[in-house]
């Protein structure tokens, strides 16, 4: 009877150790990285939403626009091994104006985007060294500040164009806010494995338009 109580008493001691171990694993990530970030909607697609009758700046027309980007990251690991996250980033990309007249060809501008996602990733990890793949669901907001002409083409018989009727320039501003879907690859390696130091790889696939843009960083980050 009292071996059975001794048996019983180290069993329970051992499973609240376990318990307390697992307890301990730590559950949350914080990550942070700054990068590359690049439009590839031109390079993908040159000439995207450009009529056929007019000019398009060849700095522009096929090339990705390049930029840069901030971003923050929190994850929670799963019971059933997945890892869910909230990101957030402020990115910004400059290019060459696009402008129908040539006129100011040599002048920059600046885009910018504030971007959200939710996103799920699935971890494989060996000895210190982890790899991810991830995917969710990505809000973007994207302001554009242009020069604008109101372009009238002249059509004849035959329905083919013969001139285009160019109006004054005007100031444009184009805010757009959409849903797609995110795509994630990353490296990262863990001190202690409590401190992290990776890469990350993404792009976002937005549903009116495509793959848009993509971001290359490096990142630092804790466990906890």
């Amino acid at each position: 009877m009292r071996a059975s109580f001794f048996v019983l008493v180290v069993f329970m001691l051992f499973s609240n150790s376990i318990k307390a171990q697992l307890d301990t694993i730590n559950k949350f990530n914080l990550a942070c990285g700054i990068g590359y970030f690049g439009d590839v909607i031109q390079f993908l697609d040159p000439g995207f939403n450009e009529p056929d009758y007019v000019k398009v700046n060849p700095a522009v027309r096929g090339k990705i626009h390049d930029g840069m980007n901030v971003w923050f990251r929190l994850g929670y690991n799963l019971k059933t091994g997945y890892i869910i996250s909230g990101y957030c980033s402020m990115a910004a990309i400059s290019y060459k104006i696009n402008d129908p007249l040539a006129l100011f060809w040599d002048e920059y501008l600046t885009d910018t985007y504030k971007i959200a996602n939710v996103m799920f990733s699935k971890g494989i990890v060996k000895n210190n060294n982890h790899f991810s793949l991830g995917t969710g669901i990505v809000f973007r907001a994207y302001n554009h500040q242009d020069i604008d002409y109101r372009i009238t083409p002249v059509y004849d018989q035959n329905y083919e164009v013969i001139d285009v009727l160019m109006g004054l320039p005007e100031p444009c501003n184009l805010r757009m806010n959409d849903l797609g879907l995110v795509f994630n690859l990353e490296y990262s390696y863990r001190f202690n494995n409590r401190f992290i130091l990776g890469l990350s790889c993404s792009t976002n696939l937005i549903f009116d338009i495509g793959f848009e843009t993509i971001s290359i960083s490096p990142f630092i980050g804790c466990v906890f």
